[in-house]
């Protein structure tokens, strides 16, 4: 490149380039970062293109962002569709989840990982997500722990699953 850029991913280590630009995270951001890559070249192999230039790939408000110069619309067609899925996707453990607000970080993490991660930190409260004055954003917000996106909807209380299992 003329402006003295580097492409972040070497597709002969995909694997390895992207999760020196993300933590390992096999199960979330940095497997569909690979998936995707991985992906990407048998395109670019198959049609005979040149691979994307990817400038940066990170989080970012619990949300994966790759900046990336390239002109072929399936391309950005495929790395739009891995953003999407990844900033839906746990973290951690691929399950379907929300960006949450947990001590002034954006996360994107399943009720389950959410509960682990917080209870880890704050093992003395039961309120890890949200402000308690704030109000519920709506009938996905647990009632318990503040936790928006999942609810046990054979709950009466309306708390997550994870708040359910513990019995709070």
């Amino acid at each position: 490149m003329a402006d003295g850029a580097t492409n972040v991913i070497d597709f002969n280590d995909i694997k390895q380039s992207v999760e020196e630009s993300l933590r390992r995270t096999p199960e979330g951001c940095s497997g569909l970062a690979t998936k995707l890559f991985t992906e990407v070249k048998e395109y670019c192999d198959l049609k005979g293109a040149t691979y994307p230039f990817v400038l940066q790939i990170k989080e970012k408000l619990g949300e994966l962002r790759i900046y990336h110069r390239c002109d072929d619309r399936q391309i950005q067609s495929m790395i739009t569709a891995t953003i999407q899925r990844a900033n839906r996707t746990c973290e951690r453990c691929s399950n379907a989840a929300e960006t949450q607000i947990f001590d002034g970080w954006y996360t994107t993490l399943c009720c389950w990982c959410a509960h682990d991660v917080a209870s880890k930190r704050h093992p003395e409260r039961k309120r890890f997500f949200g402000v308690r004055k704030k109000p519920i954003r709506d009938r996905l917000t647990c009632s318990v722990c503040g936790f928006f996106g999942q609810v046990d909807r054979s709950d009466d209380r309306g708390r997550c699953p994870a708040c359910v299992t513990k019995g709070w």
